[in-house]
């Protein structure tokens, strides 16, 4: 069991409409239990919502992992060495818009309206994170294959 946790973060300006994120971000994760919206202030004063959710039970963290769908997790373990950083995080984003209506979609370098991600892996010794990454997105991938992900209804 690689997977240490896995978080989700998207930002919601006043014009959005945060429940229908938020939606998303319940069927990203499974159960809106680990979903908290954080109602803040941008730099500039305009009003911003912070939707966050963090799994560190390990099974649901699998299994939201997995729900991303096979397509997106090879092409997230294609470049898994430019998303692993110094502390065994495989980071990748996901837009924004395409979630909120049903798709989901790798976003680009660059794109700003995103659902960011970030899968902390549980590495112990001798095993090297990329190791450890690959055995994780590759058993994402059986499980999504095997459940069918993603069956996300708009």
């Amino acid at each position: 069991m690689p997977i240490h946790s896995l978080h989700w973060e998207a930002f919601a300006s006043g014009l959005d409409d945060e429940t229908v994120i938020c939606a998303a971000m319940k069927w990203l994760c499974g159960d809106d239990d680990y979903i908290t919206v954080e109602k803040t202030k941008s730099f500039h004063g305009n009003s911003i919502h912070i939707i966050s959710a963090d799994i560190t039970r390990r099974g649901q963290a699998r299994r939201a992992l997995a729900k991303i769908g096979a397509n997106i997790l090879k092409e997230i373990l294609a470049d898994i060495i430019g998303r692993l950083d110094d502390e065994n995080c495989v980071h990748f984003r996901l837009r924004l818009a395409d979630l909120s209506c049903g798709k989901i979609v790798l976003a680009k370098p660059g794109e700003h309206r995103v659902v960011k991600g970030k899968v902390k892996l549980q590495v112990y010794p001798p095993k090297k994170p990329i190791e450890v990454a690959e055995i994780l997105f590759g058993e994402a991938i059986e499980r999504a294959i095997r459940m069918g992900f993603p069956q996300m209804v708009s």
